[in-house]
């Protein structure tokens, strides 16, 4: 896996990032995981995720959609070595932080489920 992609989420995916679910809103967590994170992990890259354009922040339904379930499917350890989130800044760090957390929770829940 060498390839990386360098991923701007503001100007490539929204500025205002939706909830959960497609049919609750646009630019939701489900479409992120499907249209984006999905086929860059069928593409065997990896994505740096630079969120400091985002306008609002990712909320934790977003998160536990798009990233804890891409954890469960793939596995904690070809996520981990996968997706990162661009932590150069303050509202990186705070959204990796918060991204992880969604992770190991989506994780558990589906070892307890």
């Amino acid at each position: 896996m060498s390839d990386v992609v360098f991923y701007d989420f503001a100007k490539e995916f929204s500025k205002n990032p939706g909830l959960r679910f497609r049919n609750l809103s646009d630019f939701s967590g489900q479409e992120f995981r499907e249209d984006v994170l999905e086929k860059i992990f069928q593409e065997n890259k990896k994505i740096v995720i630079n969120i400091e354009g985002i306008e609002s922040s990712l909320g934790s339904s977003f998160l536990s959609e798009a990233f804890g379930n891409l954890a469960v499917k793939y596995g904690i350890d070809k996520f981990n070595n996968t997706v990162s989130i661009d932590e150069s800044t303050p509202k990186g760090k705070v959204t990796n932080k918060e991204m992880r957390n969604r992770v190991e929770e989506a994780i558990r829940r589906n070892k307890n489920g």
